[in-house]
């Protein structure tokens, strides 16, 4: 039987080996890669790593996962953040660390506290989730804490700690809400440069949010931590070759290999279950009726389900090519 997810959650993960001191210095295409993480890190070992391969034929549906409430994203217009140059990725953190997401089958309350990314050399790669073997110019991660407690560093090797929304990225038409975070990045072209806006809203970057996929991983970068709640949204954010361009020109200067293919593979999936709140297909409803046994009644209420999913999706797409 599936556990639900505050069964899921209430379990704390034992302290590890690397929950302080000096992280070794860690890289994509310097230091240590990796495809040799775990040897440093023992966590990054771990039977439940993120990112993975989402195969849809394989993904189960539950009708216990909502929406998200992102009212408070929402409300939240003229946020101040500060964007960096880690080496490792363009990261942009909230100066406000009171902006609260609930619902999308949260155990709680979660603090939004930064978000940033990861792309390619091409457009054919970047992304570090996939959906049946394939990968997407890049992928954005806001990474959110349990408001049990006070940062992602203290919530990062807890079970159901952090949660993380993914969304994948395609190359499409120009992106106006991006161009906020692009104009800014010949100003963070060095390891440790920040440039900070004073207005900005996380939410006019996101695509549709109604229908995501859902599963329990770990951090992507060492200490691969496995205290993730991720979802992973099935609609796309677009972005014009022009403005992914600016992401790549990042890596491109000395010393900032890093900045380019800064993603890690699909990692295995070690009979883990990953389930979504939506189902794609007439066929699949009916499908997933006769499997579970329920016959007719359980088929016309899936139908019920599918119904109510398209009619709710009705929405046009902003951004699609």
């Amino acid at each position: 039987m599936e556990l639900s997810t505050f069964a899921k959650c209430i379990i704390v993960l034992v302290g590890s080996n690397f929950a302080s001191g000096a992280v070794h210095d860690w890289g994509y295409h310097h230091g240590i890669d990796p495809e040799h993480w775990k040897n440093e890190f023992a966590t990054c070992g771990g039977k439940q790593q993120s990112p993975i391969d989402i195969k849809t034929d394989n993904v189960k549906f539950d009708p216990r996962l909502r929406k998200f409430n992102f009212f408070d994203l929402i409300l939240h217009r003229d946020v101040k953040v500060k964007i960096q140059n880690n080496g490792h990725t363009v990261q942009v953190d909230m100066e406000d660390h009171t902006i609260k997401v609930t619902g999308g089958g949260l155990p709680g309350t979660y603090i939004v506290e930064q978000f940033h990314f990861h792309w390619g050399s091409v457009d054919t790669r970047g992304s570090e989730h996939e959906i049946n073997g394939k990968h997407f110019a890049m992928e954005m991660h806001v990474v959110m804490h349990s408001d049990r407690f006070s940062s992602v560093s203290d919530a990062m090797n807890i079970t159901c700690g952090l949660a993380v929304l993914g969304f994948l990225v395609d190359v499409g038409r120009e992106n106006p809400y991006f161009e906020k975070i692009i104009s800014h990045l010949k100003e963070i072209d060095h390891i440790n440069k920040t440039v900070t806006l004073d207005k900005f809203r996380l939410a006019s970057l996101f695509p549709r949010t109604d229908c995501y996929y859902r599963y329990y991983g770990s951090l992507t970068t060492p200490m691969c931590y496995e205290s993730v709640i991720w979802t992973i949204f099935k609609e796309h954010i677009y972005i014009s070759e022009k403005q992914l361009n600016k992401f790549r020109d990042l890596g491109k200067i000395p010393g900032s290999e890093d900045m380019i293919n800064n993603y890690r593979n699909p990692q295995p999936l070690n009979h883990r279950v990953v389930t979504t709140n939506c189902i794609e297909s007439f066929s699949s409803v009916c499908a997933e009726g006769w499997k579970t046994g329920r016959k007719r009644r359980r088929c016309e209420n899936y139908a019920k389900i599918y119904l109510r999913t398209i009619l709710s999706l009705s929405r046009p797409i902003f951004h699609r090519r």
